[in-house]
């Protein structure tokens, strides 16, 4: 069986612990790759949000030291809202028509524990289980009665638990480290690193304007 892991999200922007995760899935579960899927235009926009062309640049940055990983544009060049269910439908049709049917590719979707009460509510949730198992990354350690209580809420769900270290690290954090002036390098990738520093992104409007001043004069 061929195992494809899917993380999607807004990656606003793509940090450190979205990168563990992907690679403790890899490890643990043999996954050939994952495919890191950044929003388009999520149905439901969070402020503060950067252009999906920024978040995804920074998520191509992440993933090009990793040969299993991948930077897809396929909700980035979606027109209009971009809903998950309607992602895993598309990759299982392409690896279907590129593996043929002789092959058994499994789509892995990688969620946090802290994500898996909205998937409960969503009201195409059977359809949605249908189409993946579930990697769930918890919010401390692998923990088996934990894996027995979301079995028991989403009884349709196949679900694999990693082993990851619990990590504070998330992209709000990271954010609100750059707002305040806080240095965030080593809770991202180095190339990501770079381009939020270039770029002023997350950074307050004095501090993007300070930027400006400084690019401005090493060109000079």
């Amino acid at each position: 069986m061929i195992e494809i892991g899917i993380m999607g999200g807004a990656f606003n922007p793509i940090h450190s612990r979205h990168l563990m995760v992907a690679q403790a899935a890899i490890d643990q579960l043999g996954l050939s790759k994952v495919i890191f899927v950044p929003s388009g235009e999520p149905p439901h926009k969070k402020t503060g949000m950067l252009d999906k062309e920024a978040r995804f640049r920074m998520v191509k940055a992440a993933c090009a030291g990793n040969r299993h990983f991948v930077a897809s544009r396929v909700e980035i060049d979606r027109p209009g809202p971009t809903w998950t269910i309607d992602t895993l439908k598309q990759f299982k049709q392409e690896f279907e028509r590129k593996f043929g049917p002789a092959q058994t590719v499994r789509l892995n979707f990688i969620i946090g524990e802290d994500n898996l009460p909205i998937l409960r509510d969503y009201d195409r949730r059977a359809e949605f289980l249908s189409l993946c198992r579930l990697v769930v990354s918890p919010r401390a350690t692998c923990d088996a009665a934990a894996l027995e209580r979301w079995q028991e809420v989403l009884p349709e769900a196949e679900i694999a638990i990693l082993e990851v270290p619990a990590n504070e690290v998330s992209s709000t954090l990271i954010r609100n480290w750059i707002d305040a002036g806080h240095s965030v390098r080593y809770l991202v990738h180095e190339a990501v690193y770079r381009i939020l520093m270039r770029e002023g992104y997350y950074a307050p409007r004095k501090n993007l304007a300070m930027a400006g001043v400084v690019r401005k004069r090493k060109k000079t």
